[in-house]
């Protein structure tokens, strides 16, 4: 077998050969916006990475199959290659942004790299994490940053089916971060959603600083946590404004 002597020419300018890497772009990314991390087995924090790949290349992917079309007008108009669907989180489809939510939650949860009995004798490790955790387990600071990944993107998917309203990534943050410390149900419950999905997004944002109590008693870390999520939220309105 022998290579045609223009083969470079060739592949680069065969249009057919084009259409289909960009359709399968394309589907690639329609795929992972229908279905869920657990049901390809995937770990959360690849299949974020995956999907994020897949959407920004799906734009030129876009790009090529529009090529028939005559004038921006047309362009604009057609939905074609649109993705009608979106279950990816605000922070799951962003690297910068799950890179920040685990800077802002890691400091208020605290980091630990070699497992201990928290307060009421339960061993924890890394950012008060729990799950299959032994005496002596120790991790480094990276891995912990992968293991509170995977809960950030947990939770922000836990969010999501009650929040309906779109909010900016700061505030996404902020609320992902009081969900991660109050739990899904409490939040999804909560007046804070409600108003969000009403529209009031500053009522939301101050809807914070009432959730500083713990045993029934206010605690100095709740408050100042509370108040740097609420200044977050807001400053993610103010920005988005």
């Amino acid at each position: 077998m022998k290579l045609i002597s223009n083969w470079r020419a060739t592949l680069t300018g065969s249009w057919s050969l084009w259409l289909v890497l960009a359709s399968l772009v394309l589907l690639g990314g329609y795929f992972l916006t229908l279905v869920k991390p657990e049901l390809l087995g995937w770990d959360p924090l690849y299949f974020a990475m995956a999907s994020a790949t897949c959407q920004v290349l799906a734009i030129p992917a876009r790009l090529v199959l529009q090529n028939g079309l005559s004038g921006l007008a047309a362009f604009r108009r057609d939905t074609g290659g649109a993705v009608r669907r979106r279950t990816v989180g605000v922070i799951a489809g962003s690297g910068i942004a799950l890179t920040s939510a685990i800077g802002f939650i890691g400091q208020w949860e605290g980091l630990r790299t070699e497992a201990y009995r928290d307060v009421v004798g339960v061993w924890t490790v890394c950012y008060g994490e729990t799950k299959g955790v032994q005496p002596g387990d120790r991790y480094s600071k990276a891995d912990c940053d992968a293991m509170l990944a995977r809960e950030i993107l947990a939770y922000e998917a836990a969010l999501d089916r009650c929040l309906k309203h779109p909010v900016p990534i700061g505030m996404k943050i902020a609320l992902v971060s009081w969900t991660y410390n109050v739990g899904a149900g409490a939040a999804c419950k909560s007046t804070l959603v409600r108003k969000a999905n009403a529209g009031d997004l500053a009522g939301a944002c101050d809807e914070l600083p009432r959730w500083n109590k713990a045993g029934g008693r206010v605690w100095a870390g709740l408050v100042n946590r509370r108040g740097a999520e609420r200044a977050m939220c807001h400053q993610a309105l103010k920005a988005a404004a």
